[in-house]
């Protein structure tokens, strides 16, 4: 393994087992549950926010909003000036169908998304299959590429992650029945068939979806829903890749899940912030983004 990637999973291995290797955040910044990221700015009152993304140095932040109103679900991007994100404005490839789920490649020349937009043209699709598009000459994004039939099925396909060597992880399955994660590898110009991620992460009778997967692939936060033993209807978990096999997923545990529901999990590039949604269902609240000193999971 690269020497940087090894530095940079076991960080994060050690950050999550509760060893101290730099000392522990203050009690100041482990507000039980975290605290609001950049209220006013992204996460605003009277709609939803999912799914962030932040560019390897945190000043590009892309997410999904849903509206009730046209576009009734876009991506955004914001840039941080002076210490603000400034209004969010719809990318140039969203706005007319219902796009979602953004993830920009460890590289930075591509972001993955999901999307009803028509394949080849036709109707828009009632399933959500996923996309990618690619910097272009300028700085801007170019057209979207659907990534194919191996990838995406007559199933939702959703929450996209992709490493450094091209694999990307999604999760697969109904809004009826329940969601599992997978894998396809990068081979040439196409992906190779779906491979469940296996029983240290997907369980029968549980729902597991938004993977978030560290460049190297070696490291995941994902989101279970109903999962026994967790702290409300929807918790944040982590596992290990070991010589290709996903070891059974640990809780984060109570300082960052609540009673409510967390999910859409991001950590940071250089390890120091979790990112993700909170959101209650009953009585209803619109969800938006918080923020973990991750050394507050040593706590």
């Amino acid at each position: 393994m690269h020497r940087f990637a090894m530095r940079w999973s076991m960080k994060f291995l050690l950050a999550v087992s509760m060893v101290t290797v730099s000392g522990t955040a203050g009690a100041e910044e482990c507000e039980p549950g975290g605290s609001l990221f950049a209220p006013g700015e992204i996460s605003l009152e009277g709609r939803s926010e999912y799914r962030l993304a932040l560019s390897a140095d945190g000043k590009t932040a892309y997410y999904h909003v849903d509206s009730e109103t046209p576009p009734y679900q876009a991506i955004y991007v914001t840039q941080l000036q002076n210490g603000h994100f400034g209004p969010g404005q719809v990318v140039s490839f969203s706005g007319t169908y219902r796009d979602s789920d953004p993830f920009i490649s460890p590289d930075g020349q591509s972001l993955f998304y999901s999307s009803t937009r028509p394949v080849n043209g036709g109707a828009e699709r009632e399933d959500t299959d996923l996309w990618v598009v690619h910097r272009v000459r300028g700085g801007g994004w170019g057209e979207p590429e659907h990534l194919g039939p191996f990838v995406n099925t007559p199933k939702q396909e959703l929450y996209p992650s992709v490493t450094r060597d091209g694999t990307v992880y999604f999760a697969s399955g109904t809004f009826d029945t329940d969601f599992d994660m997978y894998r396809v590898r990068r081979q040439g110009n196409h992906y190779t068939a779906p491979e469940n991620l296996g029983p240290g992460v997907n369980s029968a009778d549980s729902w597991e979806y938004n993977p978030w997967v560290s460049p190297d692939g070696r490291v995941m936060v994902f989101a279970s829903l109903n999962r026994p033993g967790g702290y409300g209807l929807g918790d944040l978990y982590v596992s290990f890749n070991v010589a290709g096999t996903w070891t059974q997923a640990v809780n984060l545990g109570p300082s960052v899940n609540t009673e409510k529901d967390e999910f859409h999990p991001l950590v940071s590039r250089d390890l120091g912030q979790l990112y993700f949604v909170r959101q209650t269902w009953d009585p209803y609240t619109d969800s938006d983004f918080y923020r973990l000193d991750t050394r507050c999971l040593w706590r």
